[in-house]
C-alpha cells in the first residue's frame, strides 16, 4: 500500500447515507410550491449561467429554483431523496444505480449519449507507464462506483491485467488531481476537464480512452426524480426535460462557446479550454424509452457483473416513460 491510504468515497459522495436517511426523509420529503421546480446543478452549469432554461420554463408558468452547487451526481440525488430538490442534475448513471440499490426510491426520466467519449486513464509524466499492462504494481486513483472506477476496470480487463495487481485508491477528482500533480499516484482514471488539466499542466499521457477502446457506452448522463414526484408532476417533468433538450441542442451547436461560458466558473487556462474544445462533444438527451432502458440495463449489468455495483438492478422497474 502506498502512502496514500485506500479509502472509500461512498460516504463523502452521499451514497452511504442515502439508505439510512430514507425513513427520516419520507415524512418530510414534500415538494416545492405549486408551479415551482427545484433543479440541482453542479459547480459548472451552463443552463443556469445562461438563464435560458429558467426563461423557457417561465414562459410555461413554471418557476425554476436552482439548488446547489453539488460536487457530483450522488449528493444531488441525496437532495432529491431528502425532499430539498426535485431533479438530479444530469449526472452519471453508475452512482444513480448504486443509490437505487442502496434504497433510494428514484426513477430515471431521461438519459443521454455523448460522442466522442473522452474519459481516459492517464499516466503521469515520468512514471514509465506507456500502456495499460504497465499499471501492474502501480497506484491508480479512481472515484468509487463511478465513471473512473468502471473505466479502469474495463481497461484492465481488455488488456488482461489482473485487478488485484493494481493498487487502486479512491479519491474525489480535486484530491486526485493534487496527488497526480505531486507524484503521489502513478495514474488516474478521469473525465473531461480534469483530464485536460492533467495533460496541459502535468504532461499526462492518455493510455486508454473510453471512446477509442470500448465499443459500447457503459455510463450515461441521466436525470432522476423521486417516484412519487414523477407520478404527481408528470407535466412538470416533461417541461423540464424538454427545456434541457433545447439546452443540449444549443450547446452541441455552440460547443466552444458553451465551454467559455462555463469557464466563468471553472477558470481553466486557455490551453486547457482549447484542448477541451477540440473534442466537440455532442450530447443527445432523450426521454426514457425502449432504447434507453436497454442501454442503461446493459451498462448496469456490466457494472454489477464486475462488482462495481453492489448488486443487480432492473432498470425498467426504476424508470418512468413520459
Amino acid at each position: 500500500m502506498s502512502a496514500i491510504r485506500r479509502r472509500s468515497m461512498l460516504a463523502a459522495a452521499g451514497l452511504a447515507v442515502l439508505a439510512p436517511s430514507l425513513a427520516s426523509c419520507a415524512a418530510g420529503a414534500g415538494g416545492a410550491e405549486a408551479g415551482t421546480v427545484r433543479l440541482t446543478h453542479g459547480p459548472i452549469s451552463v443552463p443556469k449561467i445562461r438563464g435560458t432554461l429558467a426563461q423557457a420554463l417561465r414562459q410555461q408558468g413554471i418557476t425554476a429554483e436552482w439548488v446547489g452547487p453539488f460536487a457530483n451526481h450522488a449528493p444531488s440525488m441525496q437532495a432529491v431523496v431528502g425532499g430539498s430538490a426535485d431533479f438530479s442534475f444530469g449526472g452519471s448513471t453508475t452512482p444513480a444505480d448504486q443509490a437505487i440499490l442502496s434504497g433510494a426510491d428514484l426513477v430515471y426520466v431521461a438519459w443521454a449519449t455523448a460522442e466522442p467519449r473522452t474519459s481516459a486513464v492517464l499516466a503521469r509524466a515520468g512514471s514509465g507507464i506507456r500502456a495499460v499492462p504497465d499499471l501492474a504494481g502501480r497506484t491508480v486513483a479512481v472515484n468509487k462506483a463511478g465513471l473512473g472506477e468502471f473505466l479502469l476496470v474495463a481497461a484492465l480487463e481488455k488488456h488482461g491485467v489482473p485487478r488485484k495487481s493494481v493498487n487502486v485508491v479512491y479519491m474525489n477528482p480535486p484530491e486526485a488531481s493534487a496527488a497526480f500533480g505531486s507524484g503521489q499516484i502513478d495514474a488516474w482514471s478521469i473525465w473531461q476537464g480534469f483530464r485536460e488539466i492533467a495533460e496541459v499542466e502535468y504532461g499526462a499521457t492518455p493510455i486508454f480512452v473510453e471512446g477509442d477502446e470500448l465499443d459500447f457506452q457503459i455510463d450515461f448522463t441521466s436525470f432522476l426524480v423521486r417516484r412519487d414526484y414523477a407520478e404527481q408532476h408528470a407535466d412538470a417533468v416533461r417541461a423540464v426535460i424538454r427545456a434541457y433538450q433545447a439546452e443540449y441542442e444549443w450547446q452541441n451547436a455552440h460547443y466552444a462557446e458553451s465551454l467559455r461560458i462555463g469557464n466563468a466558473v471553472s477558470h481553466y487556462p486557455d490551453a486547457v479550454l482549447d484542448r477541451m474544445a477540440r473534442h466537440d462533444v455532442q450530447t443527445r438527451l432523450s426521454f426514457i424509452d425502449d432504447d434507453g432502458v436497454a442501454q442503461l440495463q446493459r451498462g448496469a449489468d456490466w457494472l454489477s457483473d464486475r462488482d462495481i455495483l453492489s448488486g443487480s438492478i432492473d432498470i425498467a422497474e426504476h424508470s418512468v416513460r413520459l
